[in-house]
């Protein structure tokens, strides 16, 4: 049985490191020219200066605590690393700004199960789609940094949010998380694969708290086949999932697993077949 304790422990360590005010400013002062793996390194005696330390012996001191966890000592001196440019991008993506204080969004979509007019919403970091006339759709909801907001409006928010899942998911589906880049595992949930309401796809990573989960034709159009069959056929793979043709998913297969997704559009209708990887075994267009 996993010790949650146990997993706890290195973020509890990790973010105790920073609270004192010394170590912020070392960090401060080694990320203000940061340029990647091109950062030139702060001699010691130019860092302490800039953290506005006098004691040599308490910069020592506060120094230390951080080498090895977010401060890398060089030839030159000292320079961040990964973990220290990791946090100050999600502060700086999450931070309080005027032009992010949205939490209600408009949207110019119909629900597509009963044709309902959408709602938006942005709560605790997530910008959310919904159908407030129904249960019977999924929904969108996805992580989206305040930082999203600002020169958008609520159309090219959505937009920015929609498309930043697709890019994540695309490369979580090729087994990458994409915030730590540990393994992920795709679980196709059998018993959801008819249902709108619930996610028939979850892929998780296998490190991190990375976990989505959705129907399976938003996978599909990760897929270049799909891609340019559906083109072929006149649908447009850059609208919104829940504004595509309606779309029907079924178990043809348990062992080998296989699922068969027919897409209709104006008297056309894509089939796909698909395994338990969501790689496609088939795609057939009847026009």
């Amino acid at each position: 049985m996993r010790d949650d304790r146990t997993e706890r422990q290195p973020m509890q360590e990790a973010f105790a490191l920073l609270g004192h005010e010394i170590r912020l400013n070392i960090l401060g002062a080694l990320l203000n020219d940061w340029v990647a793996a091109y950062t030139e390194p702060i001699p010691y005696a130019e860092l302490m200066a800039s953290a506005e330390v006098e004691d040599s012996g308490k910069f020592n001191y506060h120094l230390g605590k951080l080498r090895g966890v977010y401060v890398q000592q060089v030839d030159g001196g000292y320079v961040p690393t990964a973990a220290a440019t990791a946090l100050y991008r999600a502060v700086i993506a999450h931070k309080p700004r005027q032009e992010s204080n949205r939490t209600r969004l408009d949207v110019d979509s119909e629900c597509p199960c009963c044709t309902a007019s959408l709602v938006g919403t942005y709560q605790r970091g997530f910008l959310s789609v919904d159908c407030k006339s129904c249960d019977r759709w999924i929904g969108f909801s996805y992580p989206f940094p305040k930082n999203g907001f600002i020169n958008r409006t609520d159309d090219e928010a959505i937009s920015a949010a929609h498309k930043r899942c697709k890019h994540h998911l695309e490369l979580a589906r090729s087994g990458q998380c994409p915030f730590c880049a540990a393994t992920t595992t795709i679980e196709v949930q059998e018993d959801a694969i008819t249902e709108d309401d619930e996610p028939a796809v979850v892929v998780e990573c296998d490190s991190c708290s990375f976990i989505v989960g959705s129907r399976i034709l938003f996978f599909l159009l990760l897929d270049s086949q799909v891609i340019s069959m559906l083109s072929y056929v006149g649908i447009d793979v850059k609208q919104y999932e829940w504004e595509l043709p309606e779309s029907t998913a079924c178990l043809i297969s348990q062992d080998p697993l296989r699922i068969r997704v027919e897409i209709e559009a104006e008297g056309d209708e894509v089939t796909l077949v698909v395994d338990e990887s969501l790689d496609v075994c088939s795609v057939d267009a009847s026009c």
